[in-house]
């Protein structure tokens, strides 16, 4: 159910899309591009405010609010990685003057400051801890689905964004995948990595094989640390039962 105070964000949030779209396609705005950024919001947020509310949270935080702002963006991505193939004015735009790596970045710096935002204003919650993740997670498959759609990788690029639904899979058939992990470097620094390497991928001056080494390098790291935390969850639970 949507109340008033839900309605208001999505509404603000909405309107920052519009402006977002206005600034960053320019003349090459068309009313059917308004309409599939509008429609992808709509799912979008539908799902955020149902999670939301599960949570029973009073609040959407100034940190959520941030990272809101991170989706958008990648819903603006989408929409370019998807009518650039269509908009030869677009694709020459965002792939050949590399204006999708510069929106990419600005996306990924943004995941570092709602964290920071979090913890700065006492923020934390396990709705944002979860927003931050599927956040990243949407921004992975947006970067992968541009790939797939402009610069002709195969679709053995969609593992990387999978881990996330995989392990979600394992914790709903094993109850040892739900114990909570620990706070991890390493797992932030590879999400980080794995990110750069993707958005790296759509610079123009990379070609053929430079670019499946990349992709490929993106697709180690994330494995690496998706294996590092299942093995440290099993070792977990084998332990609890001594």
């Amino acid at each position: 159910m949507i109340n008033t105070y839900t309605l208001k964000v999505i509404l603000k949030a909405y309107l920052s899309l519009l402006i977002l779209l206005s600034f960053i396609l320019g003349k090459d705005l068309t009313l059917l591009i308004v309409l599939q950024n509008t429609l992808m919001f709509s799912l979008i947020s539908a799902l955020i405010f149902y999670i939301f509310n599960s949570f029973k949270e009073n609040k959407f935080t100034y940190a959520s609010g941030v990272t809101y702002l991170r989706v958008i963006i990648s819903i603006i991505l989408l929409s370019i990685a998807i009518n650039s193939p269509f908009n030869q004015g677009i694709f020459n735009k965002f792939y050949l003057e590399d204006y999708f790596i510069l929106l990419a970045f600005i996306s990924l710096c943004f995941d570092g400051i709602d964290g920071y935002i979090a913890r700065k204003l006492n923020e934390q919650s396990n709705f944002g801890e979860l927003f931050d993740q599927d956040a990243d997670t949407f921004l992975i498959l947006v970067l992968c689905i541009s790939l797939y759609l402009n610069k002709d990788i195969n679709l053995l690029v969609f593992f990387i964004p999978l881990y996330r639904y995989i392990f979600i899979l394992l914790s709903i058939k094993y109850a040892w995948v739900k114990y909570k992990l620990p706070e991890s470097y390493y797992r932030k620094l590879s999400c980080v990595v794995s990110t750069c390497l993707l958005i790296v991928c759509h610079s123009h001056y990379i070609k053929d094989i430079s670019l499946d080494y990349l992709v490929l390098s993106s697709l180690f790291v994330i494995t690496f640390s998706f294996a590092k935390d299942i093995l440290w969850l099993y070792n977990r639970d084998k332990y609890e039962k001594i």
